[in-house]
C-alpha cells in the first residue's frame, strides 16, 4: 500500500523533476562543505544534533511541562507529536523511501564531524521532523495556555530551523530531507496539539494524572 502510494507520487511529480531535485540537493550540500565549514560552527552543529537525537531534548521538555498542571496539555502535545514522528517518519517513510545518506553516496567528501550509522536512511530527516513538530506543538500550546510565554515557542521554532541546517551542514542529510521533514513536522505538530486539546476537554488528562498520583500505577 505504502509502496504503491510512493510510486504514485513519483509518477505525479515526474522522474525528471525528481532527478533535478536530487542534483540541486547535491549542489547545496557541496557548496556548504566548500564555503561554510568552520570549527566553531561544526562544534555547535554536532552537539545540537546530539542533544536532539531521537527527540531527546524535546522529550525532556515535554516531561517537565507535563509535570506542571498548567502546562500539562502543552507537554502532552509535544510528546504526542514525537510519537507521530516515530510512526510516520522513522517506521514508515524512512524504510520505504530508503534514501542513502549523502556521506554514503559521496564517500570522497571529508566529513566535518563523526557521522551517524551509515545503515540508517536519510529521508525524511528525523531531527528536522521531530524538532519542528515539537516546537510547533509548544508554540500552539503556549498561545492557548499562556500567550505571554508564546515567545518560547517562537524561539523553539528558530532552534528547530538551526537543527535542520545542522543536519545538512554535517553532510548527513540532503536539503530536501530536512525541508520535507519540517513540513511533516508542522503537520504533525498541529495534529498532536489538536489531539492533546481534545483529551484535555474530555478531562482524561486530569483523570490519568490524579489516578497516578494516588499510587494506583
Amino acid at each position: 500500500m505504502i509502496d504503491g502510494a510512493l510510486a504514485s507520487i513519483v509518477q505525479f511529480i515526474g522522474m525528471h523533476n525528481i532527478l533535478s531535485i536530487v542534483m540541486v540537493d547535491a549542489k547545496i550540500s557541496f557548496w556548504i562543505q566548500d564555503h561554510m565549514i568552520m570549527s566553531w560552527l561544526t562544534f555547535v552543529a554536532y552537539w545540537v544534533s546530539k542533544i536532539t537525537s531521537s527527540g531527546l531534548l524535546w522529550i525532556i521538555i515535554s516531561i517537565i511541562l507535563m509535570a506542571q498542571k498548567k502546562y500539562r496539555m502543552v507537554g502532552l502535545g509535544m510528546f504526542l507529536s514525537l510519537v507521530l514522528v516515530f510512526i510516520v517518519g522513522d517506521q514508515t517513510l524512512k524504510p520505504h523511501v530508503a534514501r542513502l545518506r549523502p556521506f554514503v553516496q559521496f564517500p570522497q567528501v571529508v566529513l566535518p564531524a563523526t557521522p551517524p550509522d551509515p545503515h540508517t536512511y536519510s529521508f525524511p530527516s528525523g531531527h528536522a521532523t521531530g524538532s519542528f513538530s515539537s516546537s510547533l506543538a509548544l508554540l500552539l500550546g503556549l498561545c492557548s495556555v499562556n500567550p505571554k510565554k508564546a515567545y518560547w515557542g517562537v524561539l523553539a521554532i528558530l532552534f528547530a530551523a538551526f537543527v535542520a541546517f545542522a543536519r545538512v551542514y554535517l553532510f548527513v542529510h540532503f536539503t530536501s530531507d530536512v525541508v520535507v521533514g519540517a513540513i511533516l513536522g508542522i503537520i504533525m505538530g498541529i495534529i498532536a496539539w489538536a489531539i492533546a486539546r481534545a483529551l484535555s476537554r474530555m478531562k482524561l488528562l486530569e483523570k490519568i494524572f490524579n489516578y497516578s498520583y494516588k499510587g494506583k500505577f
